[in-house]
């Protein structure tokens, strides 16, 4: 049963409305094909104003882009089709591959460049001489659509994107809240990490909302540096909750019976919690967690308490600066504690993950399926063969971002099978007894606003909105109706010979498995913490935090999918607090004293090595690797005064790789390595 909501109901209407505006002055000033105006509107709305905004920006660059470059490639080419082709692929293959190594809405503007020139440059090829008008009238159509789906979506009742951030922050930093208590309750990792790590995927949302937040016209917008600086609490702590779920079970398999300090650090912080995790008492708790932390550190359960202590310290102090700049969110004029003022102007974008070397197969296996196609229109003498052509571009180009773009161009052909008898309907039942607009828009309602609040359902959100571009794109309103049956027939005809090539080439080339998947994000990750340890890595711990935070939302569900021996038992969140540790290590060794600092080197060395081979081939990590670290926890643990963060570093570096391992400290003086 299909989900019909008050809100969908109002975004489906608007949008339609705003579809209907922009085909009637399309129509109005007489372009070409006036239904592209109609269709941008589809494409570009979302129920986000600032999303509808930022889009149309991308989206007018992004044609501005491609139509530029087919009015360079078309007129030299046109005369020797083999080069154009190869141009035109080259150009698609390229726009895509580079769209694909950001993953924020930016990458639309690329590879919209890339298909809109496959579009005009591929319209125009009976044309050459018309190609700058094409290219004209296409921005002109685009530009109408843009301009029409914005201003209906910011006029009309719109919902503010500021809104929605605070709204996701406020759920994440409540569900983080829960998980600390959790931990505090259980301490066991297996029940307290159950499903948090849905919380990385939240925070990559977080991060996909706040690029559009310029184009808000909330006054949310003029803290854009506010929220970024919450953002980079919130990546940095989800290895923080995880590293103290894994440090408390540890304390508890040793002693049932919590130590008193234990027990009162606990105590302390949950009703620090429950009064509201509030900045002005933040510097009593950390003062008291400072004083319980000074007991010995010689046993390995001191060890873990203190790595314990710290982990509680740095949380609390991530969750009330999380706080006070939430608050600022909702209330601009709150005052705002030195401290994290001073951090606020520091952050920046944080990255997310890119794979180049997936990117550089996208774009070939996009480039060669367009080939195929054209060498069979131009072999033929296939007059209809360039609309393969185009949406092969299109389909290639949509779907790439998915492990298997395949799934996504078979539901793409299904859809136009089912908007095929639709249009058809239209195009030789309806439109031939319409003669006013009034009743073009009578007669489109229904079909556009079903298949639109269909689109909104998350379970047929992506066949819907492909059914509907489909049957706009197979109607190819205009003005006048002129419609003959072998043409449309043969145009049909033109765009499955496309989606079965697009499928074929992508099947063969391309699309990876959800196990590969697994495998290819598991050797990224290796990868980058064997050149954090090199010294080669992003030390900043939010940024190296937004890759690894990134890379757990997307490797969650395919390891839960998997049923692969050599990825049976990966724990992802281990991996995160990892490289978090190693982020750590790098940070402090500069002020370590030599006597601490050479066996610390020593271990970022053998990480390095470790993780770079894992990264090659799977590596189980050896006793020689065992022994730096308790040489290096042992240096440390003989200071009068040991630093918490690399002490509790050293600890979880010895949890996450060997957590059944007894401590053993080789003695003093040992040089094996």
């Amino acid at each position: 049963m299909l989900r019909v909501t008050w809100s969908n109901v109002h975004f489906t209407v608007v949008t339609f409305a705003a579809a209907m505006l922009a085909l009637f002055m399309a129509m109005r000033i007489d372009l070409q094909q006036p239904y592209w105006a109609m269709m941008t509107v589809y494409i570009i709305s979302n129920p986000m104003a600032a999303a509808v905004r930022s889009k149309a920006v991308y989206r007018l660059a992004g044609t501005l882009l491609g139509a530029s470059a087919a009015v360079v490639m078309v007129p030299r080419l046109v005369n020797s089709p083999a080069l154009l082709c190869l141009a035109m692929a080259a150009w698609v293959g390229g726009c895509l591959a580079i769209s694909l190594l950001d993953r924020s809405p930016r990458s639309y503007l690329m590879m919209l460049s890339g298909y809109t020139a496959a579009i005009i440059g591929f319209t125009s090829i009976y044309t050459p001489d018309n190609i700058f008008n094409l290219a004209i009238l296409r921005v002109q159509e685009i530009v109408i659509g843009i301009v029409c789906a914005t201003l209906v979506h910011s006029l009309w009742f719109p919902r503010p994107m500021g809104q929605a951030i605070r709204s996701r922050f406020d759920n994440w930093l409540g569900e983080a809240d829960r998980w600390v208590q959790d931990i505090l309750k259980s301490g066991d990792p297996a029940a307290t990490g159950r499903d948090r790590v849905r919380l990385a995927a939240a925070a990559s949302e977080i991060h996909q909302l706040a690029t559009h937040l310029p184009f808000d016209t909330s006054h949310l917008r003029e803290t854009t540096a506010v929220v970024r600086a919450l953002h980079d609490r919130v990546l940095l702590l989800l290895p923080l909750l995880s590293s103290l779920s894994d440090r408390l079970a540890t304390l508890r398999e040793q002693q049932p019976s919590l130590d008193a300090a234990t027990q009162e650090a606990i105590t302390a912080f949950a009703a620090w919690l429950h009064e509201g995790s509030r900045h002005a008492t933040l510097d009593a708790l950390t003062g008291h967690l400072d004083r319980l932390a000074q007991d010995s550190t010689s046993d390995w359960y001191a060890l873990n308490r203190a790595g314990f202590l710290t982990r509680l310290r740095e949380t609390a102090t991530a969750l009330a600066e999380a706080r006070a700049l939430l608050a600022l969110l909702h209330d601009p004029g709150a005052p705002l504690p030195a401290a994290i003022a001073e951090t606020v102007g520091q952050a920046g974008t944080r990255p997310l993950h890119s794979d180049p070397g997936l990117a550089v197969v996208s774009g070939l296996a996009a480039g060669l399926a367009m080939l195929i196609t054209c060498l069979v229109w131009i072999g033929l003498g296939w007059h209809e063969g360039n609309i393969s052509a185009m949406l092969v571009a299109i389909v290639c180009c949509l779907f790439a971002a998915l492990d298997d773009p395949t799934p996504g161009i078979k539901v793409f052909g299904i859809t136009a099978l089912v908007a095929f008898p639709l249009s058809t309907l239209y195009l030789f039942g309806v439109f031939p007894s319409i003669d006013s607009f009034p009743l073009l828009v009578l007669t489109l309602a229904p079909a556009l606003i079903g298949i639109g609040l269909a689109s909104l359902d998350p379970r047929y959100a992506m066949p819907a909105m492909m059914t509907l571009l489909s049957f706009c794109n197979t109607m190819a309103i205009q003005d006048r109706l002129y419609v003959d049956f072998a043409t449309y027939i043969n145009n049909s005809l033109s765009q499955f010979f496309g989606l079965f090539t697009a499928i074929y080439v992508t099947r063969s080339i391309r699309a990876i498995s959800a196990d590969a998947s697994a495998r290819r994000l598991l050797a990224h990750t290796w990868n980058s913490i064997a050149r954090l340890a090199r010294g080669r890595g992003d030390t900043e711990p939010a940024a190296f935090a937004s890759r690894l935070v990134d890379r757990l939302g997307l490797l969650t569900p395919r390891l839960a999918a998997s049923r692969a021996d050599d990825l049976t038992g990966v724990d992802a969140l281990a991996e995160l607090r990892t490289g978090m540790d190693v982020v750590t290590l790098q940070q402090h060794r500069d002020a370590l004293p030599a006597s601490v600092r050479r066996p610390v080197d020593s271990l970022l060395d053998a990480l390095a090595e470790h993780y770079a081979q894992r990264s090659a081939a799977a590596a189980v990590p050896g006793s020689g690797l065992l022994t730096r670290i308790d040489r290096a926890l042992q240096a440390l643990a003989q200071l009068p005064a040991p630093a918490g963060p690399t002490l509790a570093a050293l600890v979880g570096l010895r949890r996450n790789l060997f957590p059944q391992a007894p401590y053993a400290p080789t003695p003093t003086g040992d040089t094996t390595p």
